[in-house]
């Protein structure tokens, strides 16, 4: 049986090397549910590259859904995946999944289908097959925990019965990066964006 394509997956990325857009990041932290809020209160890589993936996840689902995503229907439960709600919480249509390894942040939405993206510095095999491990996780909603139970597949991952179709990505140059989705998708659509531009 073959599987099914889904339509465009839209992936957003920047490089986060240069002058911090300081007044766009408190713009949007400032719409964030408070929990999110106060967990991005501080001025660390971290936090910045966390407000970043928040930007580009904005950005990819609303190009995926096709209209205007507001950040409070960004939902970031303890322990589980990001998701995107609509107005009476329940679930907004479109998966996606935002990475970071610094510098370089990204964001890959999917509707349809399920998204995971993993990226991280470095190369070379073992750490190319450890991205598409967590990559799988990601995309199913899972801990590191269950990192030993992702068995890597000639096309992509399998992981507790379900298969996942792996897409070797090239847009952050010395980086390994990995997008897993439950189905094959008919193309991505690489977006760059600017660190001046990621708050507007």
């Amino acid at each position: 049986m073959q599987a099914v394509e889904t339509e465009t997956l839209i992936l957003y990325h920047t490089d986060l090397r240069g002058e911090w857009p300081e007044e766009g990041a408190r713009a949007l932290a400032a719409r964030l549910p408070y929990a999110k809020r106060l967990a991005l209160g501080s001025a660390s890589v971290r936090a910045r590259e966390s407000l970043a993936g928040i930007a580009l996840a904005l950005r990819a689902l609303a190009a995926v859904t096709r209209r205007d995503v507001r950040a409070g229907e960004l939902l970031f439960a303890d322990g589980a995946k990001p998701r995107l709600t609509s107005a009476d919480g329940a679930p907004g249509g479109a998966d996606f999944s935002i990475a970071h390894s610094a510098p370089f942040v990204g964001c890959a939405a999917l509707a349809g289908a399920r998204v995971g993206l993993d990226i991280e510095v470095g190369g070379g095999a073992q750490l190319a097959g450890q991205v598409a491990r967590e990559a799988a996780l990601k995309a199913a909603g899972l801990t590191l925990a269950a990192f030993p139970e992702v068995e890597l597949e000639a096309d992509g991952a399998r992981c507790r019965g379900e298969h996942w179709h792996a897409h070797a990505l090239a847009e952050f140059p010395g980086a390994c990066a990995c997008l897993m989705t439950s189905r094959p998708v008919a193309r991505i659509d690489s977006r760059p964006v600017a660190l001046a531009d990621l708050f507007r």
